[in-house]
């Protein structure tokens, strides 16, 4: 049973708050907004549709005029209908602009709380998104982001995997980790591969006490896991999912920099996790604004 510390956390960070998503009009995107309903229902959160209009999405047709029409009609139809079915309140934007810009700067707003964003595995987010066009994205937002792939699996987003990194301000994760852990009663899974003869950062260790300490504080149930290395890989991605996918993880949180200790491959671990078989969601968090 949560203290009443734990209910005062989650009560303080869902004041009037709404949750972002990007929206392509995609399988993918309709999987975001699914995802986004069932939090939205947990925290009494809004929604928020977002599409970003860019110079090739628009028609030449009268200067773009009936490109913009047709999408601002079909988000205005999509978020009716969310509203109505689901009975959350749901708005609408369209925006003219660069993608890499313009979703960061309209997710980075105090009203937002959570941004949840659909990629279509490799080949990324509809408009022209990779993995790594993902990660640019995410890193220059503010706010925690969900990565969802199209055929996201929906277990409640419980137990989670929680791997741990040497990165500073990584409490911003640990944070964004026990809201959702909270929200649905979600067991946390703090993970770490020990390879031979590594003993691991100190900012690796502060990090794992700080992660322990915040739990504790916020009543979410964790357990600590430690796994031999056990595959021979560069970076510790394909262990890590293979963990998730024993234990039919419902959520994997990362930071979405690299750390200094693991600079050299996290760009490919963050990647595989993103884009990864199992279709487990990404929740992702930022310490610095416009890190590329």
């Amino acid at each position: 049973m949560r203290n009443c510390r734990s209910i005062l956390f989650i009560e303080f960070i869902m004041q009037s708050k709404k949750i972002i998503i990007p929206v392509d009009f995609t399988p993918a995107s309709d999987q975001a907004i699914s995802q986004a309903i069932q939090i939205a229902r947990k925290a009494n959160l809004s929604l928020l549709l977002l599409h970003i209009l860019t110079k090739d999405s628009l028609s030449s047709q009268n200067n773009g005029i009936v490109g913009s029409s047709d999408a601002g009609k079909k988000l205005k139809e999509l978020s009716a209908r969310v509203s109505e079915q689901e009975e959350i309140r749901c708005d609408y934007k369209v925006v003219f602009g660069d993608l890499f810009n313009e979703i960061p700067a309209t997710a980075d707003n105090a009203d937002n709380h959570i941004m949840i964003i659909g990629t279509h595995g490799v080949q990324g987010f509809k408009q022209k998104l990779l993995g790594a066009d993902i990660l640019k994205i995410v890193r220059k937002t503010a706010i925690p982001s969900l990565i969802v792939q199209d055929q996201c699996v929906c277990r409640d987003f419980n137990p989670v995997v929680f791997p741990v990194g040497g990165h500073d301000e990584f409490k911003s994760l640990i944070e964004a980790t026990a809201m959702m852990a909270a929200l649905f009663g979600s067991v946390v899974h703090i993970y770490s591969i020990v390879r031979k003869g590594d003993t691991g950062s100190e900012k690796l260790r502060e990090n794992i006490l700080l992660t322990e300490k915040v739990f504790k504080e916020q009543s979410i149930s964790y357990k600590r896991i430690k796994e031999d290395s056990n595959i021979f890989s560069v970076g510790y991605a394909k262990q890590t999912l293979q963990y998730a996918k024993k234990i039919d993880a419902g959520l994997i949180s990362i930071m979405s920099v690299k750390s200094d200790e693991h600079y050299y491959f996290a760009q490919a671990d963050k990647e595989s996790l993103i884009n990864n078989e199992f279709n487990i969601p990404i929740l992702c968090v930022s310490n610095l604004v416009n890190n590329e």
